[in-house]
C-alpha cells in the first residue's frame, strides 16, 4: 500500500534522512522504531507532505501506485481527508481548547465522510461507549478531559472513519500502562476491520504485542526490516540487537 523508495530529507542542506526504503503492506501493522533523532518523525511528515519549508526531499513515496511527492496540494489534502488518518503523540495538540468536543469530533469523523449530525451522534455514541467514554464528553471542552481520554477520542474518530491508512506517531508515550495496552488493542481492532497501520514508536513491547512487521531506523537510515518474529529472533544489525537486548 505504501512504499518509500530511497527517501532522503535535508534541512537547510543538512541531511537528516538518508536513502531510506521500506514498505507498509496492506492490512498489516508496520512498526517504525528508532531512538530520538533517528529520522522517524521527519519520515512521517514527508508521507503527509507536512515537512517544514526549509526541507529538501529526494526519492519517492508511493501510495497505492501514486508518488505523493509529485501530486498537487489539493489532491494531497483530499487524500488526507478521505484515506489517511493521523493520531499524534499528544492528542491535546489536535484539539482547539475553545471549541466543544462534539463539534471537533464531528469535523474529524462525520464531516470527512459526509454524515449529518444525527448520524454522527448515533454512531459516535456507540463507538465512545466501546472505548469506555460517555457521550457526555461531546459537551465538554478539551481541557476538561485527560490526555488518555483525548487519545481515545482520536481513536474514536479513526474507528468512525475506518481509513485505509492510519499513521500513529508515538501514540502511547503520554499514556499510563493500562491505557497503553487498551490503545494497542484498539489499533488491532481497526486493523482487523481493514485499516493498514503505520505505528511510530520507541517501545519494543508495543511492537511485540501488536505489529506484524518492523522497520528499524538509526541516524536517519533504515538499518533493518522484516517480520517482527524474524527480527526479534534473529536480529542482524548491531543497533537492533542492542534494542532487543534492552527489553530484558
Amino acid at each position: 500500500m505504501l512504499e518509500l523508495k530511497r527517501l532522503s530529507i535535508a534541512l537547510d542542506g543538512v541531511g537528516v534522512v538518508h536513502d531510506s526504503s521500506f514498505k507498509v503492506e496492506k492490512e498489516k501493522i508496520t512498526a517504525l522504531i528508532g531512538e530520538s533523532g533517528s529520522g522517524k518523525s521527519l519520515t512521517v511528515a514527508s508521507i503527509l507532505l507536512l515537512l517544514p519549508k526549509n526541507a529538501q526531499v529526494e526519492g519517492e513515496i508511493m501510495y497505492k501506485g501514486t508518488n505523493l511527492l509529485a501530486i498537487a496540494d489539493d489532491d494531497m489534502v483530499k487524500l488526507r481527508r478521505e484515506s489517511i488518518f493521523t493520531v499524534l503523540q499528544d492528542a491535546s495538540n489536535s484539539f482547539n481548547e475553545h471549541i466543544k468536543m462534539g463539534r471537533q469530533l464531528f469535523a474529524f469523523s462525520a464531516g470527512r465522510i459526509g454524515d449529518d449530525w444525527q448520524t454522527f451522534e448515533r454512531k459516535m455514541t456507540r463507538i465512545l461507549e466501546g472505548l469506555r467514554l460517555s457521550s457526555a464528553i461531546l459537551q465538554h471542552y478539551p481541557f476538561e478531559l485527560s490526555g488518555g481520554m483525548l487519545q481515545r477520542c482520536m481513536i474514536a474518530c479513526a474507528m468512525y472513519v475506518q481509513p485505509e491508512l492510519l499513521i500513529a506517531d508515538e501514540p502511547t508515550s503520554a499514556l499510563d500502562a493500562i491505557v497503553q495496552k487498551e490503545f494497542l488493542g484498539w489499533l488491532r481492532t481497526l486493523n482487523k476491520n481493514g485499516t493498514t497501520v503505520l505505528l511510530i514508536t520507541h517501545d519494543l513491547d508495543s511492537v511485540a504485542n501488536v505489529a506484524d512487521a518492523l522497520v528499524v531506523m538509526q541516524h536517519g537510515r533504515v538499518v533493518e526490516q522484516g517480520s517482527v518474529k524474524s527480527v526479534f529472533t534473529n536480529p542482524v544489525h548491531a543497533y537492533t540487537k542492542r534494542l532487543i537486548d534492552s527489553r530484558f
